[in-house]
């Protein structure tokens, strides 16, 4: 809450403004007076209000005549640029000047008084209703409230004594209208005829009032959440707003600063920070209006604002900052991903996720100290965000406590799962199953090798410590797994078994809403995936891998040359991406050997020998089966994968209506399964009731 001096300050600067705002409404009205003697000399009532406002603002019983009103505003504005003079180049580029920000325009484009005269006539317009009456009984018969060109030329010759009377061309060409900051309607219309008109936000802005702007918002830092942005960003926010400081103190035209990384990093209370830094306020603006609305630039600079956009680019777009050629127009943030680039005099800043020494007192800081080996976990093998990792132990303590329950892995698995999946689920499925090692039936080999891909995901940002030269200047802690075999192996289910270990979220790729028959939007949408997939640390699953990442053709046809393209982004982001990615194929030789090589390790999936089979048996089966005696005669007569044996057993429960699983209903389903696959069911199984006993 304000203390008394600083309500006294505040008080102080909103009755100067009003002061100001009073001298200028007198200097318009009085030449308004003044045009209107000569004009019209009649009163219909118009020139009455005039007047009688004239002598309210002015506190003088006979009001002021033009000659008296003009050199007193000339005056005061004069005083004005003397005030202005005094401030050092440094503080004229961080703070505001005294007095109006019209007045702060009116020196920058060095306005003559006729100029300012004109702009203020036009901006009161948006304002005074008494000003909209007398422009339309002035320009009569045309009963506009804008004035129109040729009104302003007679008004500027009768109040202003140049040595040549005014123009058009001396209106329409004028450094305001080029700026954009006064419009010129109707340019259909003969130049005489058409009007002129000022955004009435920017008027308002301009007058000193709070000013706020269609589909923006105002963002202000708040110093608690200093510590969501790791130390490197905020030592880099002094030395990027004293560069920029440098830039407009000498006039330099300069853009604005486009800052990348992944979704959660911090990039919008990065800009936050620099926008205070530099004395301005973040200001978040779609990109229609910055794009579309050359007067917002303008009403940002005078208004103190940062706009901060966030454009959705795609590999190959790029975007323009306007050359306006003055530096007048404010800086802007744009809010990037990896894609995209950005033409413009601009500095870039790219925010990476948290080292992890820094996550580990994120997470201890989030959820406390109580679980140490949690928190060393979850810092080394999920490579989130410190707005992630908050939100992620919030969720996940609220979740323990429902089930009063010590907090463990399994809730900040499952907030991980809610975590960004709005964005996710628009080209992903999550896959929500918990697989534990016991559950998994594979052979020897391949539980190694799932194992070292778990132990490599806990190390892979530690395991370029001390490493060679070489390696060091390649950095990559994403992971990347190939898992080959025949449709029915468990190649799904170990990726579960992964997602499990690690506390990671895993989701399965939609190819479905990838694809896209126009040119670059698959790219757009692989783009936006792997996006969201490195900022929440997601395990990515490419089902059927070879639907993207197949062998590239000779490239004869426009269809096939698409494809090799597809195919070579893919190579690109799938190399650099930061997170988890596992794909699977049945058949090896599909995967385009390009990717092959780009892969960390791949896991072969054999069909189950008699050992798997039999333990698969056990496991699907549980108490309602019928026996050991039977799994062992199944186990070595069924050649069947783990899928498909998965499918027998749902198969035979349904026959079995809720009760025990007999081998009658277990023959059921193996008949079905091996018509399904186009085979006939071996005879040995034919006389299961009898050799069974049934």
């Amino acid at each position: 809450m304000p203390n008394k001096p600083q309500l006294k300050a505040v008080t102080d600067s909103l009755s100067k403004t009003q002061h100001w705002i009073d001298d200028l409404e007198t200097w318009v009205y009085s030449g308004l007076l003044a045009f209107w003697r000569k004009a019209l000399p009649t009163d219909n009532g118009i020139y009455s209000l005039m007047h009688n406002r004239v002598r309210h603002a002015s506190g003088s019983a006979d009001g002021l005549d033009w000659a008296t009103a003009n050199q007193r505003w000339q005056s005061l504005w004069a005083a004005e640029k003397s005030a202005q003079k005094l401030e050092t180049k440094s503080e004229r580029a961080t703070q505001l000047s005294p007095g109006l920000p019209l007045l702060r325009l009116a020196e920058d484009y060095c306005l003559s008084p006729a100029q300012l005269y004109i702009f203020a006539l036009v901006g009161l317009v948006e304002t005074s209703h008494l000003v909209n009456l007398a422009i339309a009984e002035l320009q009569a018969p045309d009963k506009a409230p804008r004035p129109c060109v040729h009104l302003l030329c007679a008004i500027l010759d009768s109040l202003f004594s140049e040595p040549h009377s005014h123009n058009p061309l001396d209106i329409s060409e004028q450094p305001l209208v080029t700026a954009r900051a006064i419009e010129l309607l109707s340019t259909d219309a003969p130049l005489p005829l058409q009007r002129l008109a000022v955004n009435s936000l920017f008027w308002s802005i301009l007058l000193g009032r709070p000013g706020h702007w269609p589909q923006c918002q105002l963002q202000k830092a708040n110093a608690y959440d200093e510590w969501l942005l790791p130390p490197s960003a905020l030592a880099e926010i002094p030395l990027l707003a004293a560069v920029l400081n440098r830039h407009k103190a000498s006039g330099t035209v300069f853009n604005g600063v486009v800052v990348r990384g992944n979704p959660h990093t911090g990039r919008g209370l990065f800009s936050q920070r620099l926008a205070s830094a530099l004395g301005l306020t973040a200001i978040n603006t779609p990109l229609d209006v910055w794009r579309n609305q050359p007067v917002f630039s303008l009403a940002c600079h005078y208004a103190c604002w940062l706009p901060v956009v966030r454009p959705q680019l795609a590999p190959a777009d790029a975007l323009r900052f306007p050359n306006t050629g003055t530096a007048h127009q404010s800086l802007a943030v744009m809010i990037l991903g990896s894609d995209g680039a950005v033409e413009g005099d601009t500095l870039e800043v790219i925010l990476e996720t948290p080292q992890q020494h820094e996550r580990y007192l994120l997470w201890s800081r989030a959820i406390g100290n109580e679980s140490p080996d949690l928190i060393q976990q979850l810092s080394a093998s999920a490579l989130l965000s410190a707005r992630s990792i908050q939100l992620i132990a919030e969720h996940a303590q609220q979740l323990a406590q429902r089930q009063q329950q010590p907090l463990a892995l399994s809730h900040i698995a499952e907030a991980r799962r809610k975590l960004g999946a709005d964005k996710l689920r628009l080209l992903a499925q999550p896959v929500a199953r918990e697989v534990s090692a016991h559950t998994l039936v594979l052979p020897l080999m391949v539980e190694q090798a799932l194992n070292a891909i778990v132990l490599r995901a806990c190390k892979r940002e530690a395991l370029w410590n001390d490493l060679g030269d070489t390696l060091k200047v390649t950095p990559n802690p994403g992971v990347r797994a190939l898992f080959v075999g025949e449709s029915g192996t468990g190649k799904t289910l170990a990726a579960s078994y992964i997602a499990t270990q690690l506390g990671a979220p895993l989701y399965r790729v939609d190819l479905s809403a990838v694809m896209n028959k126009y040119i670059g939007e698959s790219e757009k949408n692989l783009a936006q995936l792997l996006d969201h997939a490195a900022a929440n640390d997601v395990i990515l699953l490419f089902d059927e891998a070879d639907a993207l990442f197949g062998k590239r053709g000779e490239g004869q046809e426009n269809g096939e040359r698409f494809a090799n393209m597809l195919t070579n982004f893919l190579l690109t982001r799938i190399e650099t991406h930061t997170g988890i990615v596992i794909l699977t194929t049945n058949s090896r030789e599909r995967i385009d050997n390009a990717f092959t090589r780009r892969i960390d390790t791949i896991v072969e999936f054999p069909l189950p020998g008699f050992e798997e089979r039999l333990h698969l048996w056990r496991s699907h089966l549980g108490e309602r089966g019928p026996g050991e005696t039977v799994y062992r005669h199944l186990a070595s007569i069924c050649d069947l994968a783990g899928g498909q044996l998965r499918n027998v057993v749902l198969t035979a429960a349904v026959y079995a209506n809720g009760h025990s699983i007999t081998n009658a209903n277990l023959l059921e389903g193996l008949r079905a399964e091996y018509r399904k696959q186009g085979r006939d069911l071996p005879k040995k199984l034919e006389g299961l009731t009898t050799a069974s006993g049934e």
